[in-house]
């Protein structure tokens, strides 16, 4: 082993996904608490399909507590949506900013600004425009996230490690997740709303104190660190260099390419369940299943914590059969997206239709996160097979569109349950996203690959030779 330096880089990428992740989910927890009560009661909806639940305390208020702000359900709701807003819209300004600037700087920046922003929620919550205009900027800066830790990826992580280390890294999101909504609860019931936010935004700065002194952007500039596994990293196939961020883009080559465009597709396509079960799915337990909060926040945190170990062990399985021989890093990729799309639209078929079996619905609800979190070590990391050295801009162009369903789902939901939640409205959204899962799949399979193209070397160099080598032996492999 040539050392461990960048397995504690991965580390640290995970726990700014654990900070991000985190940060863009607290306040659909804490909103119950800044909220009064009567507020957020008003034009209930519930479903009356399954008459054995009504002995079942089913209330959508906050338990106890009575919170300050009288926002309307419409205000309630942007200040949740208003953060995919800035999300979607800063996707590609940040994906460019990835690959152009200095990588570490970029991420440091992003999670110092989710940090302060975070801070400024208790100062910003007294006039409902400040607010709602500062969740539409965190969402903003947030955005470089995901570009940033591909193109990371592509300059710590060594090539027969990819998969394994991307499922530790993406696991982050996950255990973001999870700890954000149980800590908000807990420190909400006991030392108000506020405090939430006071605590969840002076953490970030200790990560970010901590990265800025130990880590460099890439391993050839890294000082805590062995020559052997500096080399180790260096000289890994794939490995995106220092200079690659001043080569000039190749637009009309990213634009012509069919893997480029078969990516973007799945990703657009292939994000519905997922987004579906992170937006939704406490809506669905609540006014169908009719758990109550405390219940709804346990089950629905529980599959993301199952991921953080799922997600791992799937990459670990992906470089173990590709290490192999028993399918290339196309072929492995073709798995995870096929079980992040197949699954759960049979799981989500069966939930459609299973009517009022509360127990056998929640098992498949929390299968269906569980396995569809695998588009972390599937098309969403597909950009740093594709070109290492332009992935986060490709990560800007392909997770723009696949933002899309988080906004059009709750919008669909809406729509469909304006006068009342019962199984045969939600029935049209569970086959909507079976619809676009499936087509994700088909298409990826098609015409996906995980093979790097040619584009991402410059004409004549050595890389790019080596690239063709590849491409011909896997090829030979299919």
């Amino acid at each position: 082993m040539a050392g461990y330096v960048r397995f504690v880089f991965a580390i640290m990428l995970c726990i700014a996904n654990m900070i991000i992740y985190g940060l863009k989910v607290n306040i659909s927890t804490t909103i119950i608490g800044m909220v009064k009560t009567k507020i957020v009661n008003n034009n209930d909806s519930s479903s009356h399909e399954c008459p054995a639940f009504d002995n079942i305390t089913s209330t959508s208020g906050g338990g106890g507590l009575e919170g300050t702000y009288e926002w309307s359900t419409t205000e309630q709701g942007l200040v949740v949506s208003l953060y995919f807003a800035g999300y979607m819209l800063g996707m590609f300004p940040a994906g460019y900013f990835a690959d152009r600037f200095n990588t570490k700087w970029v991420l440091l920046i992003s999670v110092f600004c989710n940090a302060i922003f975070t801070l400024m929620v208790p100062w910003a919550a007294d006039a409902i425009g400040v607010l709602l205009f500062l969740r539409f900027m965190t969402g903003l800066v947030s955005a470089v996230n995901l570009p940033v830790v591909n193109v990371l990826v592509g300059k710590w992580v060594v090539y027969e490690e990819k998969s394994t280390w991307v499922g530790i890294i993406y696991a982050g999101t996950s255990i973001g997740t999870v700890l954000s909504i149980l800590s908000s609860g807990f420190i909400m019931n006991g030392f108000g709303w506020r405090t939430v936010f006071y605590v969840h935004g002076i953490i970030p700065l200790i990560w970010c104190i901590c990265f800025a002194l130990f880590f460099a952007d890439c391993p050839e500039q890294q000082k805590l660190i062995s020559e052997n596994e500096r080399q180790l990293i260096v000289k890994s196939f794939g490995h995106r260099q220092p200079n690659s961020s001043k080569r000039k883009i190749p637009w009309k080559h990213i634009f012509t390419s069919k893997p480029m465009w078969a990516l973007i597709a799945t990703n657009t396509f292939g994000n519905f369940c997922w987004y579906f079960m992170l937006t939704q799915l406490p809506l669905y337990m609540n006014k169908m299943l009719r758990f109550n909060i405390k219940s709804n926040a346990v089950i629905s945190c529980s599959p993301y914590l199952i991921n953080a170990v799922t997600n791992p062990l799937l990459g670990k399985l992906l470089d173990w059969g590709r290490n192999q021989g028993f399918w290339t890093q196309t072929s492995g990729r073709k798995i995870a997206v096929g079980v992040s799309c197949i699954p759960p639209s049979i799981l989500m078929i069966a939930i459609a239709y299973m009517g009022c079996e509360r127990l056998w619905t929640t098992i498949m609800l929390v299968c269906s996160i569980v396995l569809g979190g695998a588009i972390f070590v599937g098309h969403l990391i597909n950009q740093n097979d594709l070109a290492p050295n332009y992935a986060g801009i490709l990560m800007g162009l392909t997770n723009f569109p696949g933002t899309i369903s988080a906004f059009v789902l709750p919008a669909l939901v809406g729509a469909l349950t304006e006068n009342g939640h019962t199984f045969h409205n939600w029935r049209y959204i569970f086959w909507i996203c079976v619809i676009a899962q499936m087509t994700a799949f088909a298409i990826f399979t098609i015409w996906g690959t995980a093979k790097i193209q040619k584009w991402n070397y410059p004409e004549g160099s050595p890389e790019r030779e080596q690239a063709d080598a590849v491409d011909e032996t896997e090829t030979r492999m299919i």
